[in-house]
């Protein structure tokens, strides 16, 4: 019967011998298995045989207390820019798209390798206190949605964290993401019933969808503006797809004009990744597009330089466009996510079940579909098996499949 390992840094066979340099000392030698079973060999020095195997066994000892839990990569006492870096490299393994991976990389370089977690440990950061508290600076410097995103970051790197056994457990689910003080730098929204929507603050009304006359009006405006909003206007209302994925997710291999559809790769989950159908009115356009610009590329990429053609367009300067046309149009309260919002409204209003308008949208679960569309009550599934009576319908929306 074999006999049985020895646990972790345990000092095997020791022995003892002049020492190569140190006239007079005595050198101690021995091996032990590390965390990871790995056999080491360690050697101390000592004036005596005695002092040389005390000194050993020190030794073997600090490094046991230095390694207490994780793996040769992440530790309890990986600080937590290398261990965001570790992280990185695991979500880039998973076959996250480029945009997603930007977005982490840049949230750990503004949230995690700066600030009040540069410097702390893995085992130092999982703590509630701590974790609160460098949300609240967070979202009071830079607001609530960078304090979401990094929030979401650093889940992901304290999961990691605890499944590599470098800490005990995530604390992760008990910490709260707090919202910006108002009147902070962070807090985006303007209560100013008098403002002239000059103050730089946001007017978003994150639950309202545009009217009929809104929206023509919108579509009006993008159309006369030079800067190639028209067609992404109409691909937004005909679509109800993120800005992100219609920007630098959605390319011309991804059309099809003939079957009248388009392949949206989605940017969050695996449902995102959807094929949705097109009116004949942007059917058309779209043609019209690729008559002028080409079929290279992305759908709505670079247009103005033809040395760039399809080459992704800056999400932000095409979303100050778009904040221009709805104060143009009226609707200063609107946001790129208002399109979004109308085509799920305009969808319900037309009697299309939630799982339906949960696959136009790209949604995982349609108990989030209800939410967005502001149903205070839990979503059931009857929609999908009752026969509802016919109404007319006020969109041109086809759903082919879902992602």
């Amino acid at each position: 019967m074999a006999r049985p390992a020895s646990p972790p840094y345990t000092l095997g066979k020791i022995t003892l011998t002049a020492h190569p340099t140190k006239v007079g000392m005595v050198q101690a030698r021995g091996y032990y298995r590390d965390g990871n079973n790995a056999r080491k060999e360690v050697t101390a020095p000592g004036k005596t045989e005695a002092g040389a195997k005390s000194a050993l066994a020190r030794k073997v000892n600090a490094l046991r207390d230095t390694h207490q839990g994780g793996d040769t990569v992440l530790r309890q006492d990986t600080k937590m820019p290398a261990a965001a870096a570790v992280w990185l490299d695991w979500k880039s393994r998973e076959d996250k798209s480029p945009n997603t991976m930007r977005d982490y990389r840049g949230y750990v370089e503004r949230s995690i390798n700066v600030g009040a977690l540069a410097n702390l440990t893995v085992v130092q950061a999982n703590d509630v206190a701590r974790i609160e508290s460098w949300l609240t600076t967070i979202a009071d410097e830079r607001g609530e949605t960078a304090a979401r995103q990094s929030r979401k970051v650093l889940s992901g790197i304290l999961g990691l964290a605890e499944r590599r056994g470098a800490i005990p457990a995530s604390v992760m689910h008990r910490a709260k993401t707090p919202k910006a003080k108002p009147g902070s730098t962070g807090d985006r929204k303007c209560t100013d019933s008098e403002c002239d929507y000059d103050c730089g603050k946001r007017h978003l009304d994150t639950r309202r969808a545009f009217t009929q006359a809104e929206a023509a009006a919108v579509l009006d405006v993008a159309d006369s503006t030079k800067a190639d909003l028209g067609d992404l206007a109409h691909f937004l209302f005909g679509t109800g797809v993120r800005i992100s994925e219609a920007l630098h997710c959605t390319s011309w291999d991804d059309v099809n004009l003939d079957a009248q559809t388009v392949r949206v790769r989605g940017t969050k989950t695996k449902h995102a990744n959807r094929t949705l159908g097109l009116s004949d009115d942007l059917t058309e356009r779209l043609r019209e597009r690729a008559a002028n610009y080409g079929t290279t590329g992305l759908v709505f990429g670079v247009t103005y330089f033809t040395s760039k053609l399809g080459a992704p367009r800056d999400r932000n300067n095409v979303s100050k466009a778009l904040r221009r046309a709805f104060a143009t149009a009226d609707v200063k309260w609107a946001g790129t996510h208002t399109f979004r919002r109308t085509v799920a409204t305009w969808m319900d209003d037309a009697g299309h079940s939630l799982a339906s308008i949960a696959n136009q949208l790209g949604h995982s679960d349609t108990n989030v579909t209800a939410k967005y569309l502001g149903r205070q009550d839990t979503a059931t599934h009857a929609a999908a098996v009752m026969v509802l009576p016919s109404r007319p319908s006020t969109t041109r929306l086809r759903v082919v499949s879902g992602g």
